[in-house]
């Protein structure tokens, strides 16, 4: 869920907001290249910078850039500038993702991805997965010391580098090269932490910013997950007691998992589930903590959440199937574009320092536990950190046109750290769709109202009603109970 910063020409970058487009005018030379999933052509390139920016010496880094032209030969000079979650995620992988959702605004701007220092193929901080890692560990939220110290052994990098700081440092720098004078930044999860602090640091780079799902600084994860997924649990439970026959197919959710959760702390379960990749049964321990990260997972997408009713239901009468299979793809998703060092370079500098010991025991009485914030504070207790500036967790004032968007059911970025940010944004407006999750943009009308917001440079008068309006999908039924 974020990214980082740096700064030179104030002036220069106001003055030049009619700056054109980069296609042979920057410094930085790009060359056509296929990004898979999209039909046309981009044109990609690469771009070095220090490793260590303070001291401008040492090792150099390549930062890997793509750039989804404009269809149109004479483009607007302020493309989209898309951020990448996690934080780990490299930008360039979700190009078949993002580009339908700019596909309009792609007419007449460029949309550029920039894989942020550390991520994608940008001198990625990758822990090496073992060859014969059982899939036991894809249902685990757990981040063991010894795999933490081995990933660390393997880097040729200094994390301490890593942080988002100096990665926002990289976009300002790579922007320049490539031509651009200002962007409309995208950011989604961690993405919106880089965004801000590309405003907080170049606020004459950016002419707009969409938010979507809010992961500011100062915000501790994965302490907040705690929290914000519990509030997300309860909504699901209420939800499906309001709507008669879910309440009458799973009566007493709750009492369920207090009791199923009570049962495998004392004796894990064993079951067999199907290994996607070799289509063999592999034997899977289902501890407390498989089960909270199997009630915790599928609250990203309300389509998935709703077979948690169903799945808590077969869980508790011995049948763990359909909790652990709707968990695969979500695993294996997460493992396939992220950078677990970069991940944990972030954390352990920006958000686990600030955990406390009232954190921890608050965290002790909720559902979901302090087992990944234990595991946290033991990998951060290893993980080299980066220095922050004196200011980096101060809230980010600026005059910037935002566009912040909000799920209602989301258990990472919830509407609370979105109106955090807001109170110090004069020229921010908060949409909050109340049934959707983690991710907004995607979704019914958004698409439109970020390209309206961005041809307009203002979120002013838009009529965010139509995300109100947007359902949660329905619970899957019982064979039985259904009509």
């Amino acid at each position: 869920m974020r990214a980082a910063r740096l700064a030179i020409a104030g002036l220069l970058l106001a003055a030049a907001g009619c700056a054109p487009a980069p296609e042979g005018r920057g410094t930085l030379a790009l060359a056509e290249c296929r990004l898979p999933g999209l039909e046309r052509p981009a044109r990609c390139g690469s771009h070095e910078v220090w490793e260590d920016r303070e001291a401008k010496a040492g090792r150099r880094i390549a930062i890997q850039v793509a750039v989804i032209p404009a269809r149109r030969r004479a483009p607007e000079p302020d493309p989209v500038l898309v951020l990448a979650g996690g934080p780990g995620q490299g930008a360039i992988a979700l190009a078949s993702q993002v580009a339908p959702l700019f596909s309009k605004l792609n007419d007449t701007r460029d949309i550029v991805l920039i894989d942020q220092r550390g991520t994608g193929r940008s001198h990625a901080l990758a822990c090496p997965t073992p060859k014969d890692e059982a899939l036991q560990a894809l249902f685990e939220e757990s981040l063991p010391e010894k795999r933490v110290r081995e990933c660390l052994a393997s880097l040729d990098a200094d994390p301490r580098h890593y942080a988002t700081p100096p990665a926002v440092a990289d976009f300002d720098e790579v922007l320049g090269a490539l031509g651009y004078a200002r962007v409309n930044l995208w950011g989604g999860s961690y993405g919106t932490r880089v965004a801000l602090e590309l405003v907080r640091r170049h606020p004459g780079r950016v002419r707009t910013a969409t938010l979507d799902g809010v992961a500011p600084p100062g915000m501790k994860l994965p302490l907040s997950f705690v929290a914000d997924g519990e509030a997300a649990f309860v909504k699901l439970l209420a939800d499906c007691e309001g709507e008669t026959a879910c309440r009458e197919a799973y009566p007493g959710l709750r009492g369920e998992v207090d009791r199923l959760r009570a049962r495998l702390a004392k004796a894990p379960a064993a079951t067999r589930i199907d290994d996607p990749v070799t289509g063999e049964g592999q034997p899977v321990r289902v501890t407390e903590n498989v089960l909270l990260a199997g009630l915790f997972r599928p609250l990203y997408s309300p389509e998935i959440a709703s077979l948690l009713p169903l799945a808590i239901q077969r869980a508790a009468g011995g049948d763990f199937n359909p909790l652990l299979a709707q968990n695969l793809a979500f695993a294996h998703r997460l493992e396939e574009n992220l950078a677990v060092g970069m991940h944990l370079s972030v954390l352990c500098a920006e958000d686990v320092p600030a955990i406390t010991a009232d954190d921890l025991a608050a965290a002790s009485r909720a559902l979901f536990g302090r087992a990944l914030v234990d595991d946290f504070l033991r990998a951060c207790a290893v993980w080299p950190r980066a220095k922050l500036p004196a200011d980096y967790l101060d809230p980010v004032r600026a005059d910037t046109p935002v566009l912040i968007l909000s799920g209602g059911l989301d258990p990472a970025t919830p509407p609370r750290h979105g109106e955090a940010v807001r109170a110090t944004l004069p020229n921010a407006r908060h949409a909050v769709a109340p049934r959707l999750a983690h991710g907004v943009s995607g979704h019914g009308c958004a698409p439109r109202l970020i390209e309206r917001f961005i041809r307009a440079g203002s979120a002013a008068g838009l009529d965010f009603a139509c995300l109100e309006r947007l359902p949660r999908p329905l619970f899957v039924l019982p064979a039985k109970a259904r009509p």
